[in-house]
């Protein structure tokens, strides 16, 4: 059992979690792992099955880089904030209406 880690866990690419392979259930070690969003390659299928294998496998998540993190607590803030201004329109325009 190869014990690197020669599979992403999270796309370099876009930032997903998600995979896709084709026909997984009868995939060779040699078939290749797709990012579920971007399509780009993400590592093998045997890469993949050695990590889910490994002592501790859920400690082997890499790092997200700080910028991505803030970028995405950015984003949230302001879908929540978006939300709520939806709401608060929505209310005042349901008061106007006769």
């Amino acid at each position: 059992m190869n014990t690197s880690a020669d599979f992403q866990m999270v796309c370099a690419n876009c930032g997903c979690l998600g995979t896709k392979i084709e026909d997984p259930e009868q995939a060779s070690r040699e078939a290749i792992v797709y990012c579920g969003d971007c399509g780009v390659s993400r590592g093998t299928v045997g890469a993949l099955r050695d990590l889910a294998v490994r002592p501790k496998a859920h400690a082997v998540l890499p790092i997200v880089q700080r910028a991505k993190v803030n970028s995405y607590i950015k984003l949230v803030a302001q879908h929540n904030e978006l939300q709520s201004l939806r709401r608060k329109v929505q209310m005042a325009e349901s008061r106007r209406k006769p």
